[in-house]
């Protein structure tokens, strides 16, 4: 279904998961774990990480009948066992990657 390690747009996560790109905007407001990476051109990028959380959060609310709250709360306790520094090293694989993308743009634009 998904890939370890990649990053989706919102248009590919909300197809994966099978719900709007709005929803996934309004979960990002009311959910904390719903936020992706963003870059510069505020983008949003869902890791793979981002998108088992969204996967949970859709059948929290969608199956179990949670409310966002207890969903969160859920979650909460669910997400203490996953080590931050894995969200850290995502995020900062994923800013590399950016950095790389736009300074190959940059290259490009330059030498042609």
């Amino acid at each position: 279904m998904y890939e370890d390690d990649y990053y989706y747009t919102i248009s590919k996560a909300a197809d994966l998961i099978g719900v709007k790109s709005h929803v996934l905007r309004f979960w990002e407001k009311k959910i904390k774990f719903a936020k992706p990476n963003k870059i510069l051109n505020g983008r949003r990028y869902y890791s793979s990480l981002d998108i088992k959380n969204l996967l949970l959060i859709k059948k929290l609310l969608y199956v179990e009948g949670f409310t966002i709250k207890g969903a969160t709360n859920f979650i909460n306790n669910y997400n203490k066992s996953v080590a931050s520094q894995d969200l850290h090293t995502n995020k900062k694989i994923l800013e590399i990657k950016n950095l790389i993308s736009e300074g190959k743009d940059f290259i490009t634009k330059h030498i042609n």
